[in-house]
């Protein structure tokens, strides 16, 4: 967002001084902020005198006042606010510019090898939540504030996305008979083990080593 006079965009939660939102930036000052909902211009109004849960060690206190310079230092002007996708040259939403943002990272086309498999598309964006650790495993819904049993419903051991796919006792049966298949008496332990794994045991086979990871999670 473009920021002119601060009413609309959130302090804390919008990309607006940076590529990232301040909660990312400094997310242990958003963790024990009291006025985490506080927009921009609130915050200005108020003389950045914001309310903490507790006080601030000399580290989180010299953090804290680099924030404040640096919004301080932005530009700020008596005009409306505006909207701009981030992820587009001319700042307009298009879904391309979605889908070239989920096609790479940082250092480059990190999933390429996902959205250009042969399978079908909603099988790539499982593979996509896998290899983001976000598929919703127990686990992962204990983040979210889920009541329930952590434990696996195959065994004993707490839900993750390491142990549901690759290392339950039911997950190393179906990795095992894999590896017979291709002359081998290990197992991968994760997905990164994985593709080191399929790519020793079964060289010349990259065109379907996402298909076949996928068919077996």
């Amino acid at each position: 967002m473009l920021v002119r006079n601060g009413r609309k965009p959130s302090l804390w939660t919008h990309c607006w001084l940076n590529d990232k939102p301040l909660c990312a930036v400094a997310p242990t000052l958003f963790d024990i902020c009291c006025d985490k909902n506080i927009s921009v211009y609130h915050f200005l109004t108020k003389q950045g005198q914001l309310n903490f849960k507790r006080w601030l060690t000399p580290i989180l206190f010299y953090q804290w006042l680099g924030v404040v310079n640096e919004i301080y230092m932005h530009n700020f002007q008596n005009n409306e606010d505006i909207p701009r996708w981030r992820w587009n040259k001319n700042n307009c939403f298009s879904t391309k510019s979605v889908y070239d943002f989920l096609n790479k990272d940082n250092s480059g086309n990190r999933f390429k090898h996902v959205w250009k498999a042969k399978i079908p598309y909603k099988i790539k964006i499982f593979m996509w939540l896998v290899e983001n650790n976000a598929v919703l495993t127990k686990g992962n819904l204990l983040k979210r504030h889920w009541v329930g049993s952590p434990t696996c419903h195959f065994c004993f051991e707490n839900e993750s996305i390491d142990h549901l796919f690759f290392q339950c006792p039911v997950a190393k049966t179906t990795w095992g008979t894999i590896g017979t298949c291709i002359g081998t008496t290990t197992i991968p332990r994760n997905l990164q083990q994985y593709f080191s794994w399929i790519t020793q045991n079964l060289p010349g086979g990259t065109a379907i080593y996402t298909c076949a990871c996928a068919a077996v999670c």
